[in-house]
């Protein structure tokens, strides 16, 4: 028999004292308690929503050496040499989250300074956007690249000066070269590109299942209660719907089906009738992601203006816009949430070309689609996103100069010029647009703290770019309400009121203190639907 449970002695985010009863997974307007748990005037917010994070990728790095904040070739050697102690008889060294100048200012890692610190075992690093990655020559030669460099769609195996690899695998085609050699057969960089891995044995399903519990128990112990998966294909929907039929996933998971532009018409019917699946306990579907574009630092973004320096290129969409309106239009008449990634100002457009076609065909409706990363806005597009009804799905933990990201290159690359026209969370919230903030890890730190603390002291890039940080009660919202509202769930998350979900977070720490310090707050209390699923020593 269920029992009421009541957190006494809690504050709210304004500083409001504040008690919350629940039971059987909702909260009560009040009612005697069979237990109560003692806040200790710590603050109590509703679940937070991780709204744009990669679930199966997310929990492979726990078990690999993250290089995020390394800035120079000697820490880098001596983490990579340190790391590699224990790990000799892998496969593949799996390193992520290095900056394009992790080895030092003005430079680029490639193969022969690879080499130099690791010269005899396969290494792979993954860049802090996981739109690139650097082999030393042992994991080219073991790819077999070193003999034959194969024809990739929508990527890149860059070359150097002698016709051989260089080491720079720029996008996911040409990272999956080399990550097939680890241990877990690179099925997480498979299911990102929205592939089916193929002959996956019962001990590799089993692991896979494994690495998505690390990552979930992960998230619930950030006191995120609701994870927006960011890829997603037929097998992470079996894993995870296995999962949830056994009781198995701690806190909420909404997954998409990701579309890309090579896929038959059969395989995206099949994606779309997918997606279409009822919720299965705490996993929900309803959603599909495409990408439209790359990222800045390998002039893979798609821009409304010339890139500096090369006059006549702006990138190129990943996408024909009759064919992306096709599938916007096709799923949208199933009523599905569509959601992009558009890095810049020319994929956002592309994209709100294409959520208008399907408005046009099928008519107007409460779609709450979505444009995921914005980092560029042409202002002219602004309007548009307020008139389609798209919410912005951001990543405070994005910005150059934020979280352990250094300027450059990016800045450099995006242009002098549009710097006031980058990450603009204030200008689209002063017009209007829902925003919805998560962190893309494992390109950034899954710490919504730390998330928190990019957004409220993010200073601009210059004396002339305007200061797009917002109020402190408009970040937490759009970590709260903010999130559940895309997913439709704002009548039943994002609020600590009767009758909406139990989910909660109690935290240790002054959250306006996040402003000075990333570690000025943790969770120590975790409840989803009811549940206590992390619980702070």
């Amino acid at each position: 028999m269920s029992e009421t449970i009541e957190i006494h002695n809690a504050r709210r985010l304004d500083g409001t004292p504040t008690a919350v009863t629940f039971r059987d997974g909702r909260i009560l307007a009040g009612g005697t308690p069979d237990r109560r748990i003692d806040a200790g005037g710590r603050v109590l917010l509703p679940g937070l929503c991780e709204s744009h994070l990669h679930l199966f990728p997310g929990g492979v790095t726990l078990d690999q050496l993250c290089l995020l904040g390394i800035d120079n070739a000697e820490d880098a050697s001596a983490a990579l040499i340190a790391y590699r102690k224990g790990h000799e008889g892998e496969p593949l060294l799996g390193t992520w989250s290095a900056n394009y100048e992790i080895l030092g200012p003005g430079t680029r890692p490639d193969r022969h300074a690879l080499d130099r610190i690791v010269p005899d075992q396969p290494l792979l690093m993954l860049a802090v956007d996981l739109h690139t990655a650097w082999a030393n020559t042992a994991a080219l030669t073991a790819a077999g690249l070193m003999a034959h460099v194969p024809e990739v769609v929508n990527a890149e195996v860059v070359l150097g000066p002698d016709g051989k690899p260089n080491g720079e695998l720029r996008e996911g085609n040409a990272m999956r070269l080399v990550s097939r050699l680890s241990v877990t057969g690179g099925r997480e960089g498979i299911c990102m590109a929205g592939e089916e891995p193929e002959n996956v044995t019962p001990a590799q399903r089993a692991a896979d299942k494994a690495a998505l519990r690390r990552a979930l128990d992960t998230c619930a112990a950030f006191g995120i209660t609701t994870a927006v998966n960011m890829d997603g294909n037929l097998y992470q929907a079996d894993l995870l719907t296995e999962m949830a039929m056994a009781d198995e996933l701690p806190i909420r998971v909404s997954l998409p089906m990701r579309i890309v532009g090579g896929h038959s018409d059969a395989r995206v019917a099949e994606l779309i009738e997918a997606a279409c699946r009822p919720p299965v306990g705490m996993l929900s579907f309803g959603r599909i992601k495409m990408f439209m574009d790359g990222v800045f630092d390998t002039w893979t973004a798609l821009r409304t203006d010339d890139y500096p320096g090369r006059p006549g290129f702006r990138s190129h969409p990943l996408f024909e816009p009759a064919r992306f309106a096709d599938i916007c239009t096709r799923a949208d008449a199933k009523g599905l949430n569509i959601q992009v990634h558009c890095v810049g100002d020319g994929a956002v457009r592309a994209t709100l070309d294409g959520y208008a076609a399907a408005r046009a065909a099928n008519g107007a409706r409460d779609a709450r689609h979505r444009i995921e990363h914005i980092d560029m806005l042409h202002p002219d597009d602004l309007p548009r996103i307020v008139d389609l009804g798209v919410v912005a799905s951001m990543q405070p933990v994005h910005p150059p100069g934020s979280s352990g990201l250094p300027l450059e290159p990016t800045v450099s690359i995006m242009g002098r010029n549009r710097w006031k026209d980058a990450f603009p969370w204030k200008a689209l919230r002063d017009a209007g647009v829902p925003l919805a903030f998560g962190t893309d890890w494992p390109t950034a730190p899954l710490s919504p703290f730390n998330a928190i603390h990019s957004t409220l002291s993010r200073q601009p890039w210059a004396a002339d770019v305007p200061d797009q940080r917002i109020p402190f009660e408009a970040v937490f919202a759009a970590y709260t309400e903010g999130g559940a509202y895309p997913l439709f769930a704002e009548t039943e998350r994002g609020r600590l009121d009767p009758g909406m979900a139990a989910d909660m977070t109690l935290l240790d720490g002054n959250p306006r203190d996040l402003a000075q310090s990333a570690d000025a707050c943790r969770a120590v209390l975790t409840i989803c639907a009811g549940r206590i699923v992390h619980e702070a020593s």
